[in-house]
């Protein structure tokens, strides 16, 4: 699964990915972010109703837009293997895809029974990716507000996260991006994106255990670990 990442320059989200910026983006900019969770306004890459690229804060963990009164499921992650048939995400994936801007993601390798220990996951340059995620428009009822909410897809590991974890997100590369998101590439055809990331590139380090408090959102979740 993928459940916290970190996105520590969002400003150069919009230049590196080609979008435009949404209100409320700019103050997310303001300082970098270490252990992003579910639940939180993060940043989402969509198309908008000219083909454009736009980055805006979409909630992270998804309702259905068909869902009726409060959701009580609301999944962080979508699994690449049933996207095109679950009734979760089917819609989504078919015609609502986006790009999660991040530059690095935690999973947790179990030592024992009772410990597991974080590991983070990132390119040794620390380059900007996007991870391959689903969105909907909810809304509770017709006189509430809508609420745009999101999850990042999960494929089996790739030989470094295998050794973590047996999911690794989905991470697209830079000339995919755009039919990722276009709504009228063919699925036979988005499908083929959803596989684990090429060995050798990714590196996992283990890291500081502040990490697995989401109140901690500092340069000590990243600190690698001198011993293990």
């Amino acid at each position: 699964m993928c459940g916290r990442y970190t996105l520590r320059r969002a400003a150069l989200v919009g230049s590196l990915f080609d979008a435009a910026s949404l209100p409320g983006f700019e103050e997310f900019t303001e300082r970098p972010r270490f252990n992003l969770a579910p639940s939180l306004e993060l940043p989402v890459i969509r198309l908008n109703k000219t083909g454009g690229r736009a980055v805006g804060l979409v909630r992270w963990g998804l309702i259905p837009h068909w869902n009726k009164g409060k959701a009580k499921a609301q999944p962080i992650n979508a699994r690449a293997e049933t996207l095109a048939t679950s009734g979760m995400f089917k819609q989504a994936f078919a015609r609502r895809r986006c790009l999660v801007p991040a530059d690095g993601f935690y999973e947790w390798r179990r030592v024992d029974a009772k410990t597991k220990q974080p590991m983070f996951a990132h390119f040794p340059d620390d380059r900007l990716f996007g991870f391959a995620g689903v969105w909907e428009r909810w809304r509770e009822s017709k006189e509430a507000e809508c609420l745009d909410t999101f999850a990042i897809i999960t494929t089996t590991p790739n030989k470094l996260m295998a050794e973590i974890h047996d999911r690794m997100p989905v991470i697209l590369r830079p000339e995919d991006y755009q039919r990722w998101l276009d709504p009228e590439t063919p699925l036979q055809d988005v499908e083929k994106m959803l596989k684990p990331y090429a060995d050798g590139e990714l590196e996992a380090v283990p890291v500081n255990r502040a990490v697995n408090s989401p109140r901690n959102d500092t340069p000590d979740c990243i600190e690698p670990l001198t011993s293990q």
